[in-house]
């Protein structure tokens, strides 16, 4: 998997870390597919907790990533 445009943030506190992909234009059905496959990736080589966002299994209301507070 190649992912080039993307942006890291601080999340809330110290520990939170919000990355941000670039994507030219994308369905839902092909985000949740290719975040799915991400999310697969950092299961293999992580131990901390991590969501993906948008997801199709979240009601809509629950799709909302939170503002970074600093760019890393």
């Amino acid at each position: 998997m190649s992912i080039t445009n993307y942006h890291t943030y601080q999340g809330k506190d110290e520990e939170r870390v919000q990355v941000f992909i670039e994507v030219d234009c994308l369905s839902l059905q092909e985000a949740d597919e290719k975040l799915l496959e991400i999310s697969n990736s950092l299961k293999q080589k992580l131990v901390k907790k991590w969501k993906c966002l948008p997801s199709i299994a979240l009601p809509i209301a629950y799709n909302i990533a939170t503002l970074p507070y600093k760019k890393l």
